[in-house]
């Protein structure tokens, strides 16, 4: 620290050397505030990168949700679909069914009348 007191009694060169340290620790401060800065300044542009990014990945996201809805629900009217042929093949088995049973009763009466014939 400087003394005032003891300016008087400093020689040219003693002020000359004080006021060269307190330049070069001018300069010192200087320099770490355009550092600070420039850090400051690399931060604020790396988080409107990362907000960009954010950004971006929402709308993807939002892309994304839309594209899910819409498997959705083509997967749905599939699952609607299969019920329904599902129903039709039990149905037409059924129908199937019936008839076989019909034709077998036909084929009875027949041989019933046949064996009547005879």
């Amino acid at each position: 620290m400087l003394n005032l007191n003891n300016v008087n009694t400093m020689t040219p060169e003693e002020i000359k050397e004080t006021i060269e340290g307190m330049l070069a620790a001018q300069r010192e401060l200087q320099n770490s505030q355009l550092k600070l800065q420039e850090s400051q300044l690399k931060l604020q542009e790396e988080s409107q990168r990362q907000r960009e990014d954010i950004n971006v990945l929402r709308q993807d996201i939002s892309t994304l949700v839309q594209g899910i809805g819409q498997l959705i629900d083509v997967s749905n009217r599939h699952e609607r679909r299969i019920e329904q042929l599902i129903g039709y093949s039990l149905t037409g088995e059924s129908d199937r069914l019936d008839l076989y049973q019909e034709v077998n009763d036909l084929k009875r009466r027949v041989e019933r009348l046949e064996n009547l014939d005879n």
